[in-house]
């Protein structure tokens, strides 16, 4: 194969979901996505349509306009058509065959292009993470994000009876309606 792209790379160094994490990652760089640290909510930005790579295409294609959490959306797109059609390129190109009960394996060489791209992964964070993973990531918003798991749930109160949830009982305050009161 000639030149392998940052998707093909992320296959070859870490499966499906490090392509969806890459991905995910390009977006956030050109300001296509919003991704937030503590809820690990994705959603898109609004922007002129432009040409996309099919696997960003996937990424925006399972966020919908309420977003979503970041663990379902890379679950999603690893699973998309769009991946398996990195894998496939990396199959006809040699560097990936089908293992014991079809999973995919790196061939000698793609093992040979692997190692290398863990010595010398390029230069920005998108090809850092294609080959490093997220330790690779130098936007440390964006590492602690794809390092750690989405947030449980928070269980509200019931009040007695069945009746409905106490929203009150946090003893939080709601600045968005109250004007900062």
């Amino acid at each position: 194969m000639s030149e392998l792209s940052p998707y093909e790379i992320a296959f070859l160094s870490g499966g499906p979901t490090r392509v969806a994490q890459t991905a995910l990652l390009a977006l956030y760089e050109s300001d296509r996505i919003r991704v937030s640290r503590g809820t690990h909510r994705v959603e898109v930005l609004p922007r002129e349509p432009e040409d996309l790579h099919p696997v960003q295409a996937a990424v925006i294609d399972q966020v919908p306009g309420t977003g979503r959490l970041l663990g379902a959306v890379l679950e999603a797109v690893a699973a998309a058509p769009e991946v398996r059609a990195v894998a496939d390129a990396l199959v006809s190109g040699g560097l990936l065959r089908a293992g014991l009960r079809g999973a995919l394996r790196p061939t000698g060489e793609g093992k040979a292009l692997r190692r290398g791209f863990e010595t010398s992964p390029g230069e920005g964070d998108v090809l850092r993470l294609a080959a490093l993973g997220p330790e690779g990531v130098q936007d440390a918003k964006m590492r602690e994000i794809l390092s750690t798991d989405d947030p449980k749930p928070v269980k509200m109160p019931k009040k007695p009876k069945g009746g409905h949830r106490d929203l009150d009982s946090s003893g939080l305050s709601d600045t968005q309606y109250s004007a900062g009161l």
